[in-house]
């Protein structure tokens, strides 16, 4: 008789190993691109990666960073509505998107640091407003840190950085058996539970939305870098980021109040070290306020993107 730990084991992988082929093999790099590449984004070689970047519109910069299995089209609504006032860049951070891993693995805090600065040298940007969420605030909050002559504004959608337990399909990457399953095989309804669990609402979840994670997610080298970028991040989670203190730049800070991911206290520790920083809580909003309610969270950052144009249009000369 097969033990009930065993059978807890067991016929969850053989459930997966029948989901079919398509959990499987990765979709070719190029079909990708066919499907995934804007008429405004193109490949670039940037800090020894070759990044995909989105460049749209005329004005001062904003660059956006989205969070970790993610890409540049979580932003879209607000791309096109952006544009029109502003320069507007985005990029795949490695290991996601059309981007894909680092050649060489790195996934430490100083390695996306380095590159937003290639990304920003690349596009012949001197300062720019950095929007981050998830991992993609943590990196743009640390950039701000280190380098406070480049940011002239910082909007965090709950980002990631203080102590806390990793998100559980972050969490799942690092365990040794589900971790490495999940390199070759993903099935769609995994994923489709991890992107209703990012939201407040699941109910509002676009067309589309699931299956180009799901793509994404499933690009060549991309599980495997994923899966490196977890245990990455499950080895500095639990360090208190003192440099936050060195933060200079006007700060918005923006935080879904059903978030899963990244608790709502957490707000009150950017508050106590970011005394300046501006706080908005999105109620019944998860952890991607961008892509769940993208009108909405405009709203919430249009009046602070039109204070910091003409702050910057008093500093410059």
């Amino acid at each position: 008789m097969i033990s009930a730990a065993l059978r807890a084991v067991v016929i969850p992988v053989l459930i997966l190993l029948l989901v079919g082929c398509q959990a499987i093999r990765s979709p070719k790099v190029e079909e990708l691109r066919d499907r995934y590449m804007t008429a405004s984004s193109r490949m670039v070689e940037v800090d020894g990666v070759e990044v995909h970047l989105q460049d749209e519109g005329e004005g001062p910069t904003i660059l956006l960073l989205h969070g970790a299995s993610a890409s540049l089209h979580t932003w879209e609504p607000w791309v096109r509505s952006l544009r029109h006032e502003f320069r507007v860049l985005a990029i795949d951070l490695p290991p996601s998107g059309l981007t894909g891993p680092r050649p060489d693995q790195r996934y430490d805090p100083e390695a996306y640091v380095a590159l937003v600065g290639a990304v920003l040298d690349h596009g012949g940007v001197d300062r720019a407003i950095l929007v981050g969420n998830s991992l993609g605030g943590y990196i743009a909050a640390r950039f701000a840190a280190r380098y406070p002559h480049r940011v002239s504004g910082l909007v965090l959608i709950s980002p990631a950085g203080y102590p806390q337990e990793l998100p559980w399909p972050l969490r799942l990457l690092t365990m040794p058996g589900l971790g490495r399953l999940h390199t070759w095989i993903t099935p769609r309804w995994v994923v489709q539970r991890g992107v209703a669990s990012a939201y407040g609402d699941p109910a509002r979840i676009r067309p589309g939305i699931v299956d180009r994670y799901w793509d994404l997610i499933r690009a060549p080298g991309n599980r495997q870098g994923l899966r490196e970028l977890a245990r990455t991040m499950d080895e500095v989670r639990l360090q208190e980021p003192e440099w936050v203190e060195d933060v200079q730049a006007p700060t918005l800070v923006v935080w879904g109040d059903s978030d899963d991911f990244t608790p709502l206290e957490l707000a009150d520790r950017w508050k106590e070290d970011l005394p300046h920083m501006r706080l908005e809580i999105l109620e019944g909003v998860g952890h991607v306020a961008m892509e769940e309610v993208p009108a909405r969270s405009l709203e919430v950052i249009r009046p602070f993107l039109a204070e910091l144009r003409t702050r910057n249009s008093k500093l410059d000369p």
